[in-house]
């Protein structure tokens, strides 16, 4: 037996693990290594940045601070004697902050903080929220610098804003200060320098770590200390790994001192910021690496899973090689195969039976030919050369083609049938059957099987005669009754008597239907037809049925619907009334809708759809598969409660099928179904004259026409003679074919009925020596009057001489159609 070793999984599995392992290996490194970079660069855009704003806020530092410095020599044309033209020095003010667009103001203030003079008349009229503490450090400066106030509230606006002061000498020596007040929202563009980096906040704090302005803005910790000032090592530039200056989370932090001492710019990267663009390419990399992974498992599963299929698959070789060789032994028949070089591979021991002479000749590579060569002498040793190469040559010619078949008698008598046809791959598989003693059985068995069929066609004829004919006599007397008076009661049974009568005649048919179709000898008779007329004509006949269960019975016909079509009339009529007749019967409430529709195929075709929708019971899913198959109902519930052989759908299916077209059901159980029909058909030119013209015609050249009927059942005779008397003709009954031979000799007569199974002489034989008499007697019109109703039957009445058929039971409508299509014809 061939098993998988256990070593080879093993080695799949470890390469797959190592494999893996390297894979989250290169995983981690590239992570790492994402990690470094990421942080990397965002310290040296902390770096960067803070560089930038220092070196704004200098400017911008350097700016007010000159701007303070030079305000005594531009006040100096507004003072006089020491003092302050206030009005005056306003304007000058004005002038400056005009030319300085970062001020939003310019104030003189004297050492009780009292304005003297403003740029914005608010100011002198409110005042500066300018501590006491602040003015009195700028006012006894011994040495003159710039000052820096905490981000204060100003009056006339409640903003936050810093104000620069330098003291302020005039003339006299008198002691003031000059204030700049610049919004804290300006420092804070001045020291962001509008940059977009995700995660940075800035502050501008002064050495004991005051918090003077910040981006974001952080109103409630602007004047307060923070929780840890900068000190060298923090303001030198460079990046450090710490907590953010204004939350405290793990950043990167920069730092760098204005030239004004007292005041430092910090940037903060929160880690989180920094790393969030790695955070996500590290998903993107663990989901490689994890499909990579996983691939690799797979791949490792798949050949494992090849590994096993194929040491299964040697397994089930081995065990059919094993089971084919026990077959082969087996065999009554002999077996040899050979491949596309047409060399032995197989044989079995009865192939050395039947051919004993290549015991020593046959083996696997063996050429074919060297077995023809052994055969040629074992079954001609004495035979002339030229006998064994034709011999030779024939047997090789059948073996190359690949679908041989010859029979070869041994020299014991015995007769080998050889069936030889080409494999798949190119070989042939040869197989020899001892047809000595099969040959009997088979011609028995072939006798056997025509007269089984040869007996139940007869049995059938003879039982559809045997039925019709005393039907004939109970539609018939049955029909005649309900022309009587009678009570309602009687009326009432004479047509439940006609009902169950017609139900009867509808099985009897459907069964000779199903009859020729197992025979295949159920035949279209294709002629012009118009299918809207046909299908108003179903319609008329079922509708009575369903207005006595209040159904609404509707149908449609789809506008532009040909005229003229060409196919079968009378078995598209069957398949009309079938299915919707079926649907009445298992619909007892709602409706039942008709549609009628075609659409253009070309080549002057149309493809016919008719499709039958209800509101019936429905049909199980279980039973669709088996629902056109004979003799099937939906359970025996359903044949219990709405009868019918289950015969309808499986000749509706064989109709369809005969026609070229196809037949399908939609259905919901307890809700309805609806079938579909579909069937090719070519248009067709003209119309033949309808039947109602032709019986038009000749009623009146058959006013008192003289019927000859040849009928030995007493009760048939009774309904004949009363249709036809009701018919307005004159009618004679004759018991025998012998006899109506004699009348119809002495004459008289315009047509004849002529029943079939008589005794004495039947009807056929009775036609034919009618034809064979002389003058007008010879051709005279002859229907067939018969319960056989088998096609063959019909056939051989025309082939007989009669010129009509008419199958019983008889209808009177159809009988006087048929006789005056008959009389029509011979005048």
């Amino acid at each position: 037996m061939h098993r998988l070793p256990t070593r080879v999984p093993r080695v799949i599995w470890g390469v797959a693990a190592s494999l893996v392992l390297a894979t989250a290996a290169a995983a981690c490194a590239l992570l790492v290594h994402g990690e470094r970079v990421a942080l990397a660069e965002n310290a040296e855009k902390a770096v960067r940045f803070v560089a930038g704003a220092e070196a704004s806020l200098n400017r911008t530092l350097i700016g007010v601070d000159l701007l303070l410095a030079d305000m005594a020599e531009v006040l100096k044309p507004v003072v006089s004697e020491g003092t302050l033209d206030g009005p005056a020095a306003a304007r000058v003010l004005k002038s400056q902050v005009n030319r300085n667009l970062l001020l939003r103001d310019i104030a003189v203030i004297d050492g009780e903080a009292s304005v003297l003079a403003a740029a914005r008349r608010d100011t002198v009229r409110l005042g500066m929220p300018l501590p006491r503490e602040f003015v009195q450090a700028v006012t006894t400066q011994k040495v003159p610098a710039m000052v820096v106030s905490s981000p204060l509230l100003t009056f006339s606006t409640s903003e936050r804003a810093l104000y620069f002061a330098r003291p302020l000498t005039l003339q006299g020596d008198v002691r003031l200060m000059v204030v700049a007040e610049v919004p804290l929202a300006l420092i804070n563009a001045v020291v962001s320098q509008s940059a977009e980096v995700p995660g940075l906040s800035v502050t501008l704090e002064r050495d004991d770590g005051e918090l003077l302005a910040s981006l974001p803005m952080a109103d409630a910790r602007l004047g307060r200390r923070l929780d840890t000032p900068l000190d060298a090592t923090w303001t030198d530039g460079q990046a450090h790994r710490g907590p953010g200056r204004l939350d405290g989370q793990p950043s990167i932090v920069a730092a760098r001192p204005s030239l004004y001492h007292s005041m430092s710019v910090a940037a903060s990267i929160s880690a989180e910021a920094a790393l969030a663009q790695w955070r996500q390419e590290r998903r993107v990399v663990l989901a490689i690496a994890l499909a990579f992974a996983v691939t690799i498992v797979l791949v490792a599963a798949a050949a494992h899973w090849q590994l096993l299929r194929l040491a299964r698959a040697r397994q089930e070789e081995h065990r059919a090689k094993a089971t084919m060789e026990r077959a082969l032994s087996s065999m009554t028949d002999g077996f040899l195969l050979c491949d596309a070089a047409d060399r032995v591979v197989a044989w079995n021991p009865r192939y050395l039976q039947m051919h004993p002479w290549l015991q020593q000749v046959v083996g696997a590579g063996v050429p074919f030919e060297r077995l023809a060569d052994a055969a040629c002498k074992a079954l001609f040793p004495d035979g002339p050369a030229e006998r064994q190469d034709a011999w030779r040559d024939k047997r090789l010619s059948i073996h190359h083609s690949g679908m041989g078949m010859f029979e070869q008698e041994l020299k014991d008598g015995t007769v080998i049938h050889v069936v030889e046809r080409r494999t798949p791959d190119g070989g042939v598989v040869s197989v020899f059957r001892d047809i000595t003693l099969a040959e009997r059985e088979l011609s028995r068995a072939k006798a056997a099987a025509e007269a089984a069929n040869l007996a139940k066609s007869q049995f059938l004829a003879s039982m559809s005669h045997e039925i019709r004919t005393p039907l004939n006599g109970v539609l018939g007397m049955n029909r005649l009754l309900l022309q009587t008076e009678l009570t309602d009661e009687q009326r009432r049974y004479a047509r439940t008597i006609h009902t169950s009568g017609k139900n009867l005649l509808a099985l009897i048919n459907d069964i000779l239907d199903l009859t020729k179709i197992e025979a295949g000898r159920m035949e279209l008779h294709v002629a012009p037809f118009d299918a809207a007329v046909l299908l108003d004509e179903v319609i008329t006949t079922v509708a009575v049925r369903a207005d006595e269960k209040g159904l609404a019975l509707t149908a449609r016909v789809a506008p532009g619907l040909p005229a003229v079509l060409l196919g079968d009339a009378a078995r598209l009529r069957q398949v009309f009334f079938n299915l919707i007749g079926n649907a009445v019967k298992f619909t007892e409430r709602g409706s039942v809708q008709v549609g009628l529709s075609w659409r253009a195929r070309g080549d002057d075709r149309i493809e016919l759809e008719f499709e039958v929708r209800d509101t019936g019971i429905g049909i199980a899913a279980d039973v669709l598969p088996r629902l056109f198959e004979r003799f099937t109902q939906a359970d025996n519930s359903t044949a219990r409660r709405y009868e019918g052989s289950g015969l309808g759908l499986a000749i509706c299916r064989e109709i369809v099928d005969l026609m070229g077209g196809r037949i399908a059901v939609e259905t919901d159980l307890g809700v309805g179904s609806s079938f579909r029909v579909s069937l090719p058909l070519a248009r067709g030119q003209t119309l033949p004259d309808t039947a109602d013209t032709t019986l038009h015609a000749a009623h009146d050249m058959q006013a008192g026409l003289r019927v000859l009927v040849a009928e030995d059942n007493e009760v048939n005779q009774i309904v004949i003679r009363a249709t036809l008397e009701q018919m307005g003709y004159f009618c004679e009954v004759v018991s025998d074919g012998l006899e109506a031979v004699q009348q119809v000799h002495r004459g008289g007569f315009d047509v004849v009925l002529m029943d079939i199974q008589m005794p004495g002489m039947d009807g056929q034989a009775a036609t034919r020596r009618i034809r064979a008499l002389d003058g007008a007697a010879g051709h005279i019109p002859i229907i067939a009057l018969t319960a056989n109703a088998m096609v063959a039957d019909r056939e051989s009445y025309l082939a007989a001489g009669m010129n009509g058929y008419v199958s019983k039971p008889i209808s009177a409508k159809q009988l006087h159609a048929a006789i005056a299509q008959a009389v029509a014809v011979a005048a």
